[in-house]
């Protein structure tokens, strides 16, 4: 019988992070860190990993962690061109020092999987389809920042690193990227015919995803991240149970859409393109590896 192995889990208290400690618990031997404190008590310990002395201290008490899982983000703000300092001191500089203190002390883990975004690919109005070997091409700092955490990993741990660029992620009781996407207030709406199509992940899908590496299944690498199929924004509402949906004209959406080009609005056009243009991010390669089952059918949600 194989020993559990020691997980580190990084960023617990986020919406990924607490459904993944909840999986992951009952399967591995599983420690977690976060900047505050949160529900979670057992094997937890509130750090800030850019705190050089508590970081210090972390790595000279901590165990050698077979791997690190690193969620740590900010998470649903893209923000501006101002914002990329703050984006650099969280989405990058924190996975930095936490290896750098581990590697000071001998206690690199054997896998490091790191989650990104599939918004490092920058959406265009003409691209329809997104697969890894794209060029990379991030308008905001959210995007930059994880980026250059991604390259980090390439040129310093490439022998052991996995990559995960999540499409926009969802649950049951965390409905943003769909909601925002179908809702303004409690009212629905609509754009065009709403026959778009678009990737989601499924947090389910994360959690495989994450104990297949775990356990062998997966080769080193970059891997989007989404549930195996696509969705229409029609397929949005419907899941929904929407009754009554305000319809937006496409021809007022490719407006703002122009008009974020012009005044080089990066909220405009990110926004506007998932609207009016199929945003598909294929996870047909890890799906080689590995079956992510989970879907929009798994949702349940109450009626108004």
């Amino acid at each position: 019988m194989r020993t559990k192995r020691h997980i580190l889990l990084v960023g617990v208290n986020g919406n990924i992070g607490k459904k993944l400690h909840s999986k992951l618990s009952s399967l591995f031997f599983l420690d977690s860190i976060s900047y505050s404190e949160g529900q979670i008590r057992n094997n937890f310990t509130k750090l800030d990993l850019n705190d050089k002395n508590a970081l210090k201290h972390y790595g000279i008490n901590c165990p050698h962690y077979h791997a690190l899982i690193f969620l740590v983000g900010l998470a649903h703000k893209k923000g501006t061109l101002h914002d990329y300092n703050e984006f650099k001191k969280i989405n990058y500089k924190t996975l930095k020092n936490l290896l750098n203190e581990l590697e000071r002390n001998n206690k690199v883990p054997e896998k490091i999987i790191f989650s990104s975004t599939v918004s490092i690919y920058g959406e265009q109005y003409h691209k329809n389809l997104y697969t890894e070997e794209l060029i990379n091409m991030p308008l905001s700092p959210y995007a930059v920042t994880k980026l250059e955490a991604e390259n980090y990993l390439l040129e310093k741990f490439n022998d052991r690193s996995w990559i995960l660029r999540f499409a926009p992620v969802y649950s049951t009781d965390f409905l943003l990227n769909i909601n925002r996407r179908t809702r303004i207030g409690r009212i629905f709406y609509r754009v065009g015919k709403g026959h778009r199509k678009l990737s989601l992940c499924n947090i389910k899908n994360i959690g495989i995803a994450i104990e297949q590496i775990i356990n062998d299944k997966v080769p080193i690498g970059i891997y989007n991240l989404s549930d195996p199929d696509e969705y229409s924004y029609n397929k949005l509402l419907q899941i929904q149970k929407a009754n009554w949906v305000l319809p937006v004209p496409l021809f007022s959406v490719k407006l703002l859409y122009f008009l974020g080009r012009v005044f080089k609005n990066v909220f405009l056009i990110e926004n506007t393109i998932k609207l009016i243009s199929d945003n598909i991010f294929t996870s047909k390669k890890i799906c080689t590896f590995i079956n992510l089952k989970a879907s929009l059918n798994d949702l349940q949600f109450e009626d108004d």
